[in-house]
């Protein structure tokens, strides 16, 4: 009789990453991942000793990723203007 596989739980599933294709596919944050990164980014601000609560670390968290995804359209930008000469 053939062995049967075991379910994964829903605990082991939360905890697999996703890593990207060899091919480039999949080289963006998945919602996983950008779930696990602003996770981490909490924590960190937790300990923080000026931060009080979710309300004061809420705006810094929104800026820092507003800031992140300007610098990464302007890195973009710059590939773009130089891979046009």
């Amino acid at each position: 009789m053939p062995k049967q596989k075991s379910m994964p739980t829903k605990k082991e599933n939360a905890t697999k990453i996703r890593k990207p294709k060899a091919n480039g596919e999949g080289s963006h944050n998945t919602k996983a991942s950008l779930s696990s990164l602003i996770k981490s980014s909490r924590d960190i601000m937790r300990k923080d000793a000026g931060l009080n609560g979710d309300l004061d670390r809420l705006p810094q968290l929104s800026w820092i990723l507003f800031l992140k995804c300007y610098d990464d359209l302007e890195q973009r930008r710059e590939q773009d203007a130089i891979a046009s000469r």
